[in-house]
């Protein structure tokens, strides 16, 4: 049996519990940036044996989990729109969504339904996020907005003007988002369970926290990578107390040395002092320490060797090449860029605009945009009554004219063209700035007991030291803008053939020297203690950088153990434990209740669970199937209703907190599976979920009308239409509203309510009205075409309904007159509607009252035809039964 989450966290360690803790009581279990730097600070602290940073280590107990968050009631979607930029949506439109209950949205194909959809897994959780883009077909738009309204609990609605480059609020995450694109992906891939009981939900909000700690680790970790690289100064004598101890500042060793004694052992006594002084005159002429000044001053002398190769390579006549290159085509972009700020800028009230100074204002305004840590949106806010990002006003027309250039300017060709030279050559000034040339007095002093092996080696050690000089020139003139021209690079291969050569040397001198040597037990211990001292004394020198060393290599072992700490495999494991008793048994038997529901349990499939870096994930596979995917072997409606399945089983049971939104959920499903997916989200309303469905689909419409209506009470339903019009734009909503193509009277009704709103036009030859009369004349044509179907043909067969009703025949009657009205009239709205006429034609548009009389013509017909529908039923009626016989 698995430990329950405070026996779990009493054996981890104490910042384990108190971060917990956090989360626990934290709304929608999810803790700010403030919390996340105390627990890593508590992190460090474990790391380094020490109290906590914060001294307030408290761990999770039974309180904390008994504690209700506010933000964990339920949150209801209340409004989606006016939207701004987005597709080609009509900016003035509101999508208003029942709080209770199911929201029905009708859309037919490219009527801007999908893009509210899309807007949906946005703001909402969903497996997989759609990009949001403008108006691909406009030249220029705005920035992006859509205005959302929410309510949590019982508190009053929210409203947010939210711009889709920042995060939306995170307790909209309580509603899920079912579409194409996720269905996919509950066929075929490995999912997170969404909605967990509360131990395990902390848990996962936990290996949150420690991911992100220990990509902040990770982050510290390769910076003091790059600076344990540099190599540590040379030259000690192997042996010698200063290079034992500096043998263990290296990453394996598994003790440091203390501080404490490196500053010791860098520091001689005036009798230490007296006492090198001595024996360096006593042991001038020994073999053993001449040897081993040689061999020091190979050391240093390989060191050199290794620093002139890099700086050559790092600073050749190459690097100054690209870096004059770089500056030149900066040059040339940003001539560009002042031309093209002149231009746009040239009746601006102050000058300058479109320069340095005025850009770093820019881009302070596109800074405070943004919330800590969120990219900068790539315009500032352009429509008049938006508020300006540097006076907090409201902009004129004036002024969002002017913040529209602006914009426009600094996303133009010429701006991006200066911003990627600016880019280019701070990345090559950064890298020059960064290489590391030895102090010259460090070298010096290192070379000094070379320097007194001759004057042959006085001159090398002068030469060394020029070139190291040369370099940091010619260091300086790269970094410096103001410079002309540059100087050579220096030219290091004869010198390092020199030092490599010199290397030889000096180790055949040494090994010589030793061979020379004589030996007593006196004479090498004062070999021994004068190598010693002289060590400690180039330790002294070298001090600060070792002391550094010791400093990082202390760090690197907080950081490795802080990220054993933060690992997310003991999370892991312990969700794995929990789920097993908490969620596999229930999930796994929603799910297959799920499949049984939507008769897909002729298939044998099987429900596994796992868990994978904090995170709890699930899959549904078919037995027996090997690794062969579902989408290889399932039909696409069957993918479709698995999808759904795994959907609805894992939004979290009888939970009503969870609200659904799903998007056509019925394509390519047969009429029966059809039906079953209607009663099933219907149900779902019933539960008191928020329910949202989005279809283009006119008979899983009609199916979802239809077992509401069923349900009663329970599940109310809120009606919405989702149009497209020549004259209004994309996603035109309608509420309270039946399909277009649904219902004959309803039409007519509409059709003579927008020649009543056409009644005030008196001008017929605008672009604006022949958009108008185009999508009348559309719809009428459609209107006459469902008049057959409705009326002449008394729904003996209907669109969007399966069934073909025979005993309906007896009402039909088509007469030469009937067909000649309709003949006309079709004809008269299909010139007028969407159909290419011939431009030489020439046919005037029709005013308000010939397009009323031809909606009249259209009801006209209506009537009479269904009063002959009563004489003819009547009449063939008779025909049913057998003839009455005579009476005599």
């Amino acid at each position: 049996m698995a430990k329950n989450l405070i026996d779990w966290a009493a054996g981890q360690h104490a910042w384990v519990s108190d971060s917990l803790r956090r989360i626990a009581m934290a709304a929608d279990h999810v803790i700010g940036d403030e919390d996340v730097e105390t627990i890593l600070a508590n992190v460090r602290a474990a790391a380094r044996e020490a109290v906590a940073n914060d001294g307030d280590l408290r761990p999770l107990d039974t309180s904390h989990l008994g504690s209700i968050s506010t933000d964990s009631r339920r949150t209801i979607l209340a409004q989606l729109g006016p939207v701004e930029n987005i597709d080609r949506l009509a900016g003035d439109q509101r999508l208003r969504i029942a709080a209770e209950g199911i929201t029905l949205v009708y859309g037919e194909n490219g009527s801007g339904k999908s893009g509210y959809t899309r807007i949906a897994k946005r703001l909402c959780r969903s497996l997989s996020v759609d990009q949001l883009r403008g108006n691909v077909f406009a030249t220029a738009s705005g920035p992006m907005r859509v205005e959302v309204r929410y309510r949590v609990g019982d508190d009053e609605v929210q409203t947010l003007d939210w711009d889709p480059a920042t995060p939306p609020p995170s307790v909209l995450r309580q509603i899920s988002v079912f579409d194409s694109h996720n269905a996919r992906l509950y066929v075929d891939g490995d999912n997170r369970i969404a909605y967990l009981p509360q131990e395990l939900a902390i848990l996962e909000h936990h290996g949150d926290v420690c991911r992100r700690i220990a990509q902040s680790l990770n982050d510290e970790e390769k910076i003091l990578a790059g600076r344990l690289k540099v190599p540590l100064p040379a030259g000690y004598t192997a042996g010698t107390e200063v290079s034992i101890l500096l043998a263990r500042l290296a990453s394996t060793s598994t003790t440091l040395p203390s501080e404490e004694l490196l500053r010791q052992l860098g520091s001689l006594s005036k009798t230490e002092l007296l006492d090198l002084a001595t024996l360096e005159s006593e042991l001038a002429t020994d073999p053993i320490a001449q040897a081993a000044t040689r061999k020091r001053a190979n050391a240093v002398l390989k060191r050199v060797e290794e620093v002139f190769g890099d700086l050559g390579n790092a600073l050749s006549n190459a690097v100054g090449k690209r870096l004059q290159d770089a500056r030149q085509e900066l040059a040339a972009a940003v001539t560009a860029e002042r031309l093209a700020a002149t231009s746009s800028f040239a009746d601006e009230p102050m000058a300058n605009v479109g320069g340095p100074a005025w850009r770093i204002l820019f881009e302070a305004a596109r800074a405070f945009a943004t919330g800590d840590g969120e990219a900068a949106p790539a315009r500032l806010p352009e429509a008049a009554g938006d508020l300006c990002l540097l006076c907090l006003e409201p902009l004129s027309s004036a002024g969002a004219e002017r913040l529209t250039r602006f914009n426009d300017f600094v996303s133009g060709e010429a701006s991006r063209r200066a911003d990627r030279g600016r880019d280019g050559l701070k990345t090559l000034v950064e890298t020059i700035g960064k290489i590391a040339i030895p102090a010259i007095d460090v070298v010096e002093e290192s070379l000094s007991g070379y320097r007194e092996l001759g004057d042959t080696r006085q001159d090398l050690a002068t030469r060394i030291l020029a070139l190291l000089a040369e370099f940091g020139a010619l260091r300086t003139a790269l970094l410096d803008e103001a410079a002309t021209s540059l100087p050579a690079a220096p030219d290091t291969a004869k010198i390092i053939a020199e030092i490599a050569q010199e290397r030889r040397t000096l180790e055949t001198e040494a090994l010589a020297l030793q061979q020379d040597a004589a030996h007593s037990a006196g004479l090498d211990a004062k070999r021994a203690r004068l190598a010693n001292l002289k060590d400690r004394v180039k330790l002294g020198h070298d001090l600060e950088t070792m002391l550094q060393r010791l400093r990082d290599l202390a760090e690197k072992k907080v950081l490795t153990d802080c990220l054993a700490q933060v690992a997310t495999r003991p999370v892991s494991n312990q969700i794995t434990a929990l789920r097993k008793e908490l969620v596999t048994e229930a999930l796994e038997k929603r799910i297959i209740d799920e499949i049984d529901t939507l008769d897909l349990a002729h298939l044998p499939f099987k429900v596994s669970d796992s868990s994978s870096s904090g995170q709890n994930l699930f899959s549904v596979g078919l037995k027996g199937a090997g690794k062969i995917r579902n989408n290889q072997i399932l039909s696409e409606g069957e993918q479709r209703a698995l999808a759904l399945a795994c959907f609805l089983a894992e939004i979290g049971g009888n939970d009503p907190r969870y609200g659904i939104i799903v998007d056509d959920p019925v394509s390519s499903l047969d009429h029966l599976r059809l039906r079953k997916v209607a009663r099933r989200l219907v149900a779902e309303a019933q539960k008191g979920r928020q329910v949202i469905v989005f279809t283009h689909n006119l008979v899983f419409f009609n199916e979802m009308v239809s077992e509401a209506a069923r349900a009663g009470d329970t599940a109310p339903v809120i009606k919405t239409v989702v149009s497209k019009t020549v004259a209004d734009g994309f996603g035109i909503v309608r509420e309270n509203s039946e399909p277009w193509v649904a219902d004959l009277n309803a039409r007519i009704a509409k059709l003579r309510d927008r020649v009543k709103g056409l009644g005030v036009i008196t001008d017929f030859d605008t672009d604006e009205y022949r958009r108008h009369v185009k999508d009348f004349y559309s719809d009428l044509r459609e209107t006459w075409e469902r008049a057959v179907e409705e009326v002449v043909l008394a729904k003996t067969v209907v669109r969007f309904v399966p069934d073909v009703m025979t005993g309906r025949l007896k009402e039909v009657t088509v007469t030469d007159e009937d067909y000649r009205t309709i003949y006309f009239a079709m004809k008269r709205a299909s010139e007028r509607s969407g159909h290419d006429m011939s431009a030489g034609r020439g046919i005037p548009q029709p005013s308000p009252c010939e397009m009323a009389e031809d909606v009249k013509a259209l009801d006209e017909f209506r009537l009479d035809y269904n009063k002959r529908r009563k004489l003819t039923s009547a009449a063939r009626e008779a025909l049913e039964g057998p003839r009455v016989a005579t009476l005599l």
